[in-house]
């Protein structure tokens, strides 16, 4: 549907609207667009043979001139939003809300308020740089022209213009000539309205200086209202506005607007029992370089109001606010915005100033006073990971793990020891010992003092030459490498060589990540299919819609031209049957009118279902496409890079101690010193090689 979409874009908007809502056949729309594309104004004339040749009804063109009116602002205005961001007056993230705001006012009001006029009420733009990006688009004139249509022409009708319900709790008093008083409480405006007694002889003067006798002196309209209000019939049942004052404007004070998450050390999320987790204080943000930070709203001042009275009412000052930054921030032209110099971790200090950080520093300790951290760039924790906390990030750095869980994308780099600590890395991991604790990791282990009681599995070697591993299973692709291992009074130690458990984890997750994504597309694109067909039928039907609308139109015009010609002396009888059926077919066509408009609705809700079923297809399709890259990309590296099965042990090699390579095992039954074990393959003499056994050989020094 999205193919034939774009098939259809070189029509004018009305046909592409026409199509779209099934008022017109393709080949029809063809007809009309061959017949109108050569002509001086291709467009005019497409219109008029639609028109002419009745392929469109007047009332279905009305709508569609509308609707492409309505695409017409939306274009200039993304435009709008284009030209802002290139100024650096907005963000994207301010145009996406202001964009989502104008769309929800076409859909509550149906009408179109210009995305310029959207920014500057949120004090978001000046009235200054809304101009000038309008006059940019050549647009000044629509500009005014909608501000003037949107103020009307006021003094042209009394009655239109000045006659209103007062908008609060008021007191009414009634004066001579039949003239009733009315004045709100905060005394904005005053109304007058016409009793039974009302002396139509009275003049304007008149009732300007029964005013005045109340006090009455400011804001009083012209002359030529009055004597409209006195000569009209309408003000029995409806007040007459006669002064209006001028409503007090309350200042505002500056503020600044931040574009991140200023408090990251949040109290804590309730967690799935209702309690709340201390530990979870969400997740830390990093910015482009680039982007904006943050954003000064001007402060606006007030204006001081006046009463019908002329009483003054009077405001304080709105506050002004300093916007200060520091490292890594830069100040915009217009001293409005807040800019990322460099891509890093944003952060406002109690005094205001605000920062970018090209790496999260952690000051201390991560425990309570933190909460986990999760940040997308490299971490460095001048401190301990305390139990029971998170550290998710790029490379990370810390003095200490006490029971702490770490992820990390790079490196793991840890100045003292690894205690109770559970640790995923796609990198390498540092430590001067590793107590209790379980690594998977797809480098190199590096230890210089001890590893006790842990389990380590990784793609890359474990390396100890000076240090010992004591009551531990390690499994290490290319080898594991130590002094020492295991002693007269601990727990065997497993050792295991050659195998990669990373990459077979790795690779289980993503298979379920592929398959899961594959389950989503489809899913999603039986979903595409069964909206496509629904909003095909809803077309249909507002084609169908349409016609008995033009149907019925027809049907009100000829009984109306019939009723006209039949002689009201003699055909009283069928006048009256003419009447009766006008009356029918009007409820029927508005039954008509009000059942296509909501089909239209629906046949719009439909669309942007869609093509949020569309954006969801293309999503999952691009991460099943990087699952499946990342699957291939490991298949790959572990093809390449074949595990080394080999053991080096420079001191004392325990009994007891179980080692195993990809095809075979052997428990050590003597301590051995300075031993040396690696996986060989054996043959019998002239046997076939493939036929042959596989063995851990131990080789002492």
């Amino acid at each position: 549907m999205t193919e034939s979409g774009n098939r259809n874009n070189h029509y004018p908007i009305i046909g592409q609207l026409a199509l779209k809502h099934g008022l017109i056949e393709q080949k029809d729309l063809d007809t009309a667009w061959n017949a109108s594309r050569n002509t001086g104004q291709p467009d005019r004339s497409f219109l008029e043979y639609l028109l002419e040749h009745e392929l469109v009804s007047d009332l279905d063109m009305k709508r569609l001139v509308t609707a492409s009116r309505a695409m017409d602002i939306r274009t200039k205005d993304v435009k709008f939003g284009t030209i802002a961001i290139e100024k650096g007056f907005i963000s994207n993230g301010l145009l996406k809300l202001a964009l989502d705001e104008q769309k929800q006012e076409m859909t509550r009001h149906k009408r179109s308020k210009l995305l310029g006029d959207i920014l500057m009420d949120a004090g978001m733009i000046t009235t200054r740089q809304r101009d000038y990006i309008l006059k940019e688009q050549n647009r000044l004139r629509e500009l005014h022209q909608a501000q003037k249509k949107q103020a009307g022409q006021p003094g042209q009708n009394p009655e239109k213009d000045s006659a209103e319900e007062p908008d609060n709790s008021y007191t009414t008093e009634t004066l001579k000539g039949g003239i009733n008083l009315m004045l709100p409480q905060d005394a904005l405006a005053a109304f007058i309205s016409k009793t039974d007694d009302f002396d139509d002889t009275i003049s304007a003067q008149e009732i300007e200086e029964m005013l005045s006798e109340k006090h009455i002196v400011f804001g009083i309209v012209d002359k030529t209202l009055i004597n409209g209000f006195i000569k009209s019939s309408g003000f029995k049942t409806k007040p007459f506005r006669i002064a209006t004052g001028i409503k007090p404007q309350k200042p505002v004070d500056a503020s600044i607007k931040y574009f991140f998450e200023a408090d990251t050390l949040k109290v804590g999320k309730i967690n799935k029992k209702g309690a709340i987790d201390f530990k979870e204080r969400g997740e830390i943000p990093k910015m482009p370089a680039g982007e904006i930070l943050a954003e000064k709203i001007p402060l606006v001042e007030g204006r001081d109001g006046r009463n019908v009275f002329g009483e003054v009412s009077t405001l304080p000052p709105a506050k002004d606010i300093k916007m200060k930054y520091g490292k890594g921030v830069k100040l915009s032209e217009d001293g409005l915005k807040l800019v990322a110099k460099v891509a890093g971790q944003p952060k406002l200090a109690w005094s205001g100033i605000v920062d970018v950080l090209d790496e999260f520093i952690a000051k201390g300790n991560v425990d309570y006073e933190t909460g986990h951290i999760d940040y997308k760039g490299n971490v460095k924790i001048k401190g301990c990971v305390q139990s029971g906390f998170k550290v998710t990030g790029e490379s990370i750095r810390a003095e200490e793990i006490d029971g702490g869980i770490i992820h990390a994308e790079g490196d793991l780099s840890i100045a003292g020891g690894i205690n109770e600590a559970v640790i995923y890395a796609k990198g390498n991991v540092w430590a001067k010992f590793i107590h209790k604790s379980k690594i998977l990791c797809m480098g190199d282990i590096y230890t210089t003092k001890e590893i006790v009681e842990s389990t380590l599995e990784n793609s890359g070697a474990c390396i100890i030459n000076q240090g010992k591993i004591i009551a531990s299973e390690i499994t290490s692709k290319m080898g594991i490498y130590a002094e020492s291992v295991g002693t007269d009074r601990s727990k065997p130690t497993k050792l295991k060589v050659g195998v990669d458990i990373f990459i077979q984890k790795e690779m289980e997750q993503l298979k379920s990540a592929i398959a899961q994504s594959r389950k989503t597309l489809i899913l999603s694109k039986e979903d595409k299919e069964k909206l496509e067909l629904e909003l095909k039928e809803k077309q249909e039907t507002t084609s169908h819609l349409a016609h008995i609308q033009d149907r019925l139109l027809t049907a009100q015009r000829e009984t109306t031209d019939k009723s006209a010609a039949l002689d009201k002396s003699k055909d009283q009888e069928e006048l009256e049957e003419m009447k009766i059926r006008l009356q029918q077919l009007k409820k029927k066509t508005a039954t008509a009118e009000e059942d296509l408009n909501s089909n239209f609705e629906t046949v719009e809700f439909l669309e942007d279902r869609l093509q949020k079923i569309l954006e969801t297809i293309k999503t999952e399709k691009g991460k099943l496409g990087n699952f499946i890259l990342e699957r291939d990309q490991l298949v790959d590296w572990a093809k390449k890079t074949p595990g080394n099965a080999e053991i080096d042990v420079t001191n004392v090699l325990t009994a007891g101690t179980t080692v195993a390579g990809i095809h075979s095992e052997t428990k050590i039954e003597k301590t051995l010193k300075r031993a040396k074990i690696k996986e060989l393959r054996f043959t019998q003499p002239g046997q076939d090689k493939e036929k042959g056994w596989w063995e851990m050989r131990v080789t002492a020094h």
